[in-house]
């Protein structure tokens, strides 16, 4: 009787495809970020391995470091792409919804574990826009006691200075990835979730502004109110425009410059670094719509992810939102989408946000300037809960 074999999620292939692309991997991203990954030295078996998010290279970047493969969450973006099968296929990346429970996701992480493998998550669940922490919530400490394998806690530092997520090109500057802390199985039984979470926050924080590294480009600025979509000095909204290295703001003409160590010269209302302002503008975003304003934006593009590769394009060229309700609209129609029938909404890319409604995936995509996180900061605001 012929042997049915056994459906694995870790196979021998991704060892092989590993090993051949590292050194690759290794040469490619010194010339290009001059990341160096500090070797990491760990033996190949089961591990949860967790890490801040800058770049998009990140997981290839972290990957560097270790002698095995490792298998990362991934966002279910990924897997709309036409190379998606190949990329499944050659490293079999767990996949994820954004900003949703998924139930399945932590299953096959369960599984990769129980198979020896080693599991990457990065728990921010999103790049830093900033500079800064996005919001982490203690499920990656229950998560990391519950697998009860060893939990490496890597840290990536100077992504944010060569590739900012609002930014469209890369600076000359230096990058760093390395284990910060290996916590054991057996100590991670006797810590309490919420020191372990304390200890995840902490390791995982980085300010690339106080490196005193410098980052050259001549288009430092370029895209800037990306990040930055209110002004602090007249309180404008969608008001700050760049170009090269320098940036202001329409309404009021206030200006200054990105530099090459990330601050910004002068310091505009007190602010001389893109996180502190970026703080600010989301607590402040939330009030003024709150006390009844309407932020909005036109020549966006509204679609509908349906069933991975396809985008499905639906009916608006403008979007809007106030304290109950985000709009979609064009000069035929208007789509009302009420804030509390909206499950979630989560920044993709640079200029685009998705949101879950009733059990689809919509997305509002922008133009080469158009800012998506400001969506999201006041929807998390209106609805509670903290972003960075």
């Amino acid at each position: 009787m012929k042997k049915h074999k056994k459906n694995t999620w870790v196979k021998r292939r991704h060892s092989t495809v590993f090993a051949i692309l590292r050194p690759i991997m290794r040469l490619h991203f010194n010339m290009r970020y001059r990341y160096k990954g500090k070797k990491s030295g760990l033996k190949k078996g089961a591990y949860l391995i967790i890490s801040n998010h800058q770049t998009t290279m990140d997981p290839f970047m972290l990957s560097t470091s270790f002698k095995f493969p490792v298998y990362f969450i991934a966002s279910d973006d990924i897997f709309n792409l036409k190379v998606s099968p190949i990329i499944r296929y050659l490293v079999a990346p767990i996949p994820k919804s954004k900003s949703l429970q998924d139930i399945a996701a932590v299953k096959n992480i369960f599984r990769v574990i129980k198979e020896g493998g080693a599991v990457g998550v990065f728990p921010e669940g999103n790049r830093t826009i900033s500079g800064g922490q996005w919001e982490m919530t203690d499920a990656i400490a229950k998560l990391a006691k519950s697998l009860k394998v060893p939990l490496v806690i890597y840290n990536v530092r100077g992504g944010y200075g060569t590739d900012p997520r609002w930014g469209h090109s890369i600076r000359k500057g230096k990058s760093l990835g390395e284990v910060k802390r290996v916590i054991s199985a057996d100590e991670l039984a006797d810590l309490p979730v919420d020191e372990l979470f304390g200890i995840i926050k902490s390791e995982l924080a980085v300010d690339d502004t106080a490196s005193g590294i410098k980052y050259s480009s001549r288009k430092r600025a370029e895209y800037i109110e990306r990040a930055l979509y209110m002004c602090p000095a007249c309180n404008g909204i969608s008001s700050i425009e760049s170009h090269g290295v320098k940036f202001r703001c329409k309404s009021c003409d206030t200006r200054s410059t990105y530099t090459k160590t990330l601050s910004l010269s002068p310091a505009v209302a007190g602010y001389n670094r893109i996180y502190e302002w970026f703080e600010w503008e989301r607590r402040e975003i939330v009030n003024r719509v709150e006390n009844g304003e309407t932020v909005s934006d036109g020549g966006i593009i509204f679609r509908e992810s349906v069933k991975l590769r396809n985008k499905k394009k639906l009916a608006g060229d403008s979007v809007s939102i106030d304290a109950q309700k985000l709009i979609i609209s064009d000069k035929t129609q208007r789509t009302v989408f009420p804030l509390d029938e909206i499950d979630s909404m989560t920044m993709v890319g640079k200029k685009k946000f998705n949101f879950y409604h009733r059990g689809r995936i919509l997305q509002v995509k922008g133009g080469k300037r158009f800012c998506a996180v400001k969506y999201v900061h006041i929807f998390d605001g209106l609805r509670g809960k903290e972003t960075i």
